[in-house]
């Protein structure tokens, strides 16, 4: 029987016996370029276009270039104006992600091609973990403080976003993540005082909000409030911000 691989890391798991005379090299590339990238790693991602763009994660040892979703901190860069998917393996790890698109565009990071996903806003650094299922802001949930990041129009949030909404510009649409876990947040703020003027609507993507199957309109001036998930019944319920 020959080598098999781990499921998170993809290590490369030798049997008794095999590979004679280079046993040593690979379990030394192991180290350096398995556990080294996975706990020190720090790689360059250049994106075009709108993507998906799908991380290499190849068995074994590996360069940087295949092993692109084990890397511990990753920085994507590139000139794109619109939303750039990126797709992680649905295995357990956790990532530093900064986004440092020169255009504006934000990276969506999606576990496998259908799975949840978390938004790293341009300009702005993410601590998160993923148990596979589901994304995890570590920030958010040691209570280290809150990154907000400000919208001017329609936009897809994910969970952990605490969102400056400007509608100065005009009316538009914030739309709730199409996938949600119980205790999910997001958290919304009038950011120049015209919500009354210019509506924001907050769009319930397949979701209840405050148990009802349509789109929560908000138009009062300076609001600030929460959604926080429940479950399917219930869906998203309001809490006012503190």
């Amino acid at each position: 029987m020959g080598s098999t691989f781990s499921t998170g890391l993809r290590i490369e798991l030798q049997t008794t016996g095999e590979n004679s005379g280079t046993w040593g090299t690979i379990t030394n590339n192991n180290f350096s370029q398995v556990f080294e990238f996975a706990i020190a790693g720090v790689y360059a991602k250049t994106l075009s276009g709108t993507g998906p763009t799908t991380l290499t994660n190849g068995d074994g040892p590996q360069s940087q270039a295949n092993n692109e979703a084990r890397q511990n901190q990753i920085i994507f860069s590139g000139t794109i104006s619109t939303t750039h998917i990126v797709q992680f393996p649905t295995t357990q790890k956790t990532y530093g992600l900064y986004n440092n698109i020169a255009g504006g565009a934000d990276v969506t990071a999606r576990l496998g091609a259908t799975g949840n996903t978390v938004t790293i806003s341009n300009g702005k650094y993410r601590l998160v973990s993923t148990d596979g299922t589901n994304w995890y802001d570590i920030f958010t949930l040691a209570g280290l403080g809150e990154a907000w990041i400000k919208k001017t129009g329609t936009y897809t949030a994910s969970a952990g976003d605490n969102i400056f909404a400007d509608t100065s510009g005009g009316a538009f649409t914030i739309n709730l993540p199409s996938s949600a876990a119980i205790g999910d947040q997001i958290k919304f703020i009038d950011a120049e005082g015209t919500f009354a003027a210019e509506n924001l609507t907050v769009g319930r993507n397949g979701h209840k909000i405050q148990g009802a199957t349509s789109d929560l309109t908000v138009s009062t001036d300076g609001a600030g409030f929460a959604l926080v998930y429940n479950d399917s019944d219930n869906g998203w319920r309001l809490k006012y911000n503190d």
